[in-house]
Formats: C-alpha cells, structure tokens, sequence
C-alpha cells in the first residue's frame, strides 16, 4: 500500500471527523472550522472554501491544500458508504442565525438519551459541560453524549479565550444529529439569543412614552445613533442630540458612552424606539420675546445660507432668519461678511414665539411706528439727508431714517432719457434731497433734488387757504360764492 492511500477505517475515522454537514458556521459566515479530530492543518481556509464554492475547477487546483490526494480518497471512500443516503438540505434562514435541522424520527430515536431526545423534539436547551476545544470550536459532554459546539456559536459576540470555558456548564441548543445519534452540533448562542428577546420582550412592556431612560451608545451614523436600552434598541436621531445643531452625532457621543434620553416615540412589535436627549434640556424658546425684542440689537453666527437668506445661531438653540431684503444698504450675497462661521451683528424684525421663528434685520429698526407725524416732521420742501436702499427703472428707494423710505422718481432725477439710474445714484450712496409731497395715510413720500424749487404744491395751496380763511373769516368755497354773489 502506497504512502498516500488510506485504509477502510482511516477512511472512516476521516469520516467521523469532518462531518458532511456544518450549517451553523455556513450560515453565520464565520470561518469554517474542524470538528473533533481535524487538525488545524487539515481545516479549509475560508478564502479557498469560497473559491470552491463559487467555481469546483478550483478543488483540482495543486495549491488547494496539504495531503490534497489522501483528502480526495477520503471523501471516495466515505461517499461510497453513505450511497443511496439522501443528503440533508439545511433550511433557509437569516444570516447569523443558528439553524435547527429537525431529525427524522428514526434518527431521533437512535439518540442513547431520553433527556437529549426530549429536549430536540422541543427545541428545548439542555445542559452540556466543556472537556475541550480545538481550533473550530469546543468539545461538548451532553448526558454522555459527544458533542461539538463551533467556536463562532458560543457567544452572541467573539468569544473568550477558550481555556475560560474548560470544565464549565452551559446550556446548549442541538442543532444537529449526527452519526447514528451519537454526535450532536450544539449552539450556546441560540439559548442565549432566546433569553435576550425574552429579556427584550419584557423590557419593551416595561417601558412608556415619555419616560427617561438610560443606555449604551452602541453605534454611530450619519442620521444618528443607535443606543442600547438592556435588551432593546433604540433610535436617538441626530435632530434630537441637542437643541443645538449637530452636524453629525460623532460630534457630541462616543461608541460605548452612557446617555440618558426621553422616549419621544414607542412604536408596537420590533420597530426601533425613537429617542431625544435634547427633550431633557430646557427650552431656550421660553422667554425669548424678553431675551430679542423686536427693534432690539442682536449678535449671532452665521451658520448656513439657504436660497431665500442666512440662519444665524443668536444662543445655543435660538436661530434666526436674516431674509436676503433684509441686508444692509449696497450689501451683497457674497459679502464675506456672512460667510458660515463669520459674527454678525444687526436688529430683530419680529418675533414669533409660538412658532419658534426670529425676523433678523441689518439695517436698524424703528421704535415704534416711523410714519406717525411724519407730514408734520417732514413738511414739503424739508431738507433731507438719505441712504439709495434700492433702484428700479421707475426710480430709487431712498432711506431716510428706520423704517422710513421715500421714492425718489427717475424723472426726477435730471438725467438724460435712457440715462442708467445705477451709475448715479448707486446703492448704499448719500444724497440729500428736498420732499416733495408727504401722504401718511399711503405712507408714501415723494422726493426731488435739493436744488428744485416747488411749485403749486399741495403746501402752497394749503398756505393759500389758510391765508384766505384769515382775511375773510369764510371757506375758500365760501369766499368764491360771496365773490359770485357781487355786481360787477
């Protein structure tokens, strides 16, 4: 017999000790692993597993393993033995899961233990000590029956060391009978899953909406994180993390970190429960009519630009609106002055506290309302001074004090037809003016150059009037009649 062949019973031990099937460490994804009896040398690297499956040209390869020849007869022999066995499919499932694959009675009933076989007709655990382990897994006593525990189902997470293990009991689940009834695969994994969605399902009945918790930051993405609550999961969404805005939540929490937050969401059956810590923090909104009255000053950063205006950050929480009309005279959109980050400082516009808005301005508000009196504090022909706020076609805007803007029309102006309005009189410019009609009620005023002298204005005719009143102690309509009445 040559050095490579193998004997009827090497053949047979090979057999026993790499059995056909190892759902649990297919299944889970995990690095396939030897049974009782397989040497490290003799277990398949995951990569050439994976190749093997994907292509079967690659078994023949020469670098598909150590004592390829002797493995290969192996397999012949025991394929020999075991022809006409129908092989058993293992049942579809989730990845990371332990799989059961029920026995049929007749190999049910080989199992030597009355225990055991109680215990796999009810997927029910059973106890088993540790005697062992090698590199795949552990070496497991079922009431005297062998049993082999693959190292990836001892834990819901990576295992300890393995001498840790030695001589301890555990509760295992059987996940398959092999060898006639006298070898079990077994999972502590599975007992352990159980028990946690059995701690879950209590926990989750425990809890109520708006109650405050305390758990585990377990992971961190781009929406938020995901915090453990003792058994169940739940969803702390980065618009929650504080009043303040978060970019991202690796800014404020840490994978591991303790936190205690509000339920702000208690969904039925498994979905998430939504979570927020900055429930717990006072509301920076209470009392900010008293903190930013309007036409009050305020300083704040820029923290984004939207297509209709700026946010500005005035208190951790507290954001207003800076409206892009809302700039100050000859401002731009690119001024750098409101880059994201730069401070600002300018005057609230409006407050609305029931909607959590703020008005924010930079150019500086009335106290009061401007426009009240304004006929007695800007008669026809006063003098102004003002600020060119906006230009249109038909004229410019001009600023006289807050809240206070008066049209100075193009025809007023003394340019030539067609002339361009912006070269002369250009945004944010000083002029000085006259006015030329006051209407309060309209709040409109009416502008002219400095230099124009007014001619039959409505102040002229009012002086007319009064001055025809004083002279005849009638009404100008009064004092036209009487003249009617008189011969010629």
């Amino acid at each position: 017999m040559s050095e490579n062949e193998i004997r009827p019973e090497q053949a047979e031990m090979a057999e026993v000790a790499e059995p056909a099937e190892q759902a649990p460490i297919a299944e889970i994804g995990a690095v396939e692993v030897s049974s009782p009896g397989t040497t490290e040398e003799e277990a398949t690297p995951p990569a050439e597993a994976a190749a093997a499956a994907e292509n079967p040209a690659v078994n023949a390869a020469p670098a598909a393993g150590k004592k390829a020849e002797s493995g290969k007869k192996a397999k012949s022999a025991a394929a020999d033995r075991s022809k006409g066995k129908p092989k058993a499919k293992r049942p579809a499932g989730r990845r990371g899961e332990d799989l059961f694959v029920k026995p049929s009675p007749e190999e049910l009933a080989l199992v030597p233990n009355e225990i055991v076989r109680a215990a796999i007709e009810n997927e029910a655990p059973v106890s088993g000590t540790i005697i062992g382990w090698n590199l795949g897994g552990f070496h497991v006593a079922v009431e005297g029956i062998t049993g082999f525990c693959p190292r990836s189902s001892m834990e819901l997470g990576a295992p300890k060391e393995p001498a840790q293990y030695l001589d301890q009991s555990f509760l295992f689940r059987v996940l398959r009978v092999e060898e006639k009834g006298h070898r079990l695969v077994v999972s502590r994994a599975a007992v352990l899953r159980d028990e946690r969605a059995h701690h879950a399902a209590e926990l989750r009945k425990s809890l109520t909406l708006g109650a405050v918790v305390k758990g585990k930051v377990l992971s961190l993405t781009d929406f938020g994180a995901f915090v453990d609550l003792g058994g169940v999961e739940g969803l702390l969404h980065v618009s929650e993390i504080r009043r303040s805005r978060v970019a991202h939540a690796n800014e404020v929490l840490k994978v591991g970190e303790e936190i205690e937050a509000k339920i702000v969401k208690l969904p039925r059956g498994s979905e998430r429960i939504s979570l927020s810590m900055k429930a717990l923090e006072p509301d920076p909104w209470q009392g900010i009519g008293e903190r930013f009255p309007s036409g009050g000053k305020f300083s704040g950063k820029v923290m984004r630009k939207s297509e209709f205006g700026w946010f500005v950050e005035l208190e951790p929480g507290v954001e207003g609106l800076l409206h892009v009309s809302q700039l100050a005279p000859g401002m731009k959109a690119d001024d750098p002055k409101l880059a994201a980050g730069a401070t600002i400082e300018g005057w609230v516009r409006e407050v609305d506290a029931a909607r959590n808005r703020l008005s924010l301005a930079l150019r500086e508000m009335p106290q009061g309302n401007p426009w009240e009196g304004v006929d007695k504090k800007y008669p026809e022909g006063t003098k102004v001074s003002g600020t060119v706020e906006k230009i249109e076609k038909f004229g410019a805007f001009i600023l006289l004090e807050p809240g206070l803007t008066g049209l100075l029309p193009a025809s007023e102006m003394g340019l030539p037809k067609g002339a361009n309005i912006g070269r002369t009189y250009g945004v944010g410019k000083q002029v000085k003016l006259q006015v030329a009609q006051v209407d309060a009620r309209k709040k409109r005023i009416s502008l002219t150059l400095a230099t124009k002298t007014l001619e039959g204005s409505k102040s002229d005719y009012q002086a007319y009037v009064k001055q025809t009143r004083k002279a005849t102690g009638l009404g100008a309509m009064a004092s036209a009649l009487e003249r009617l009445r008189q011969p010629e």
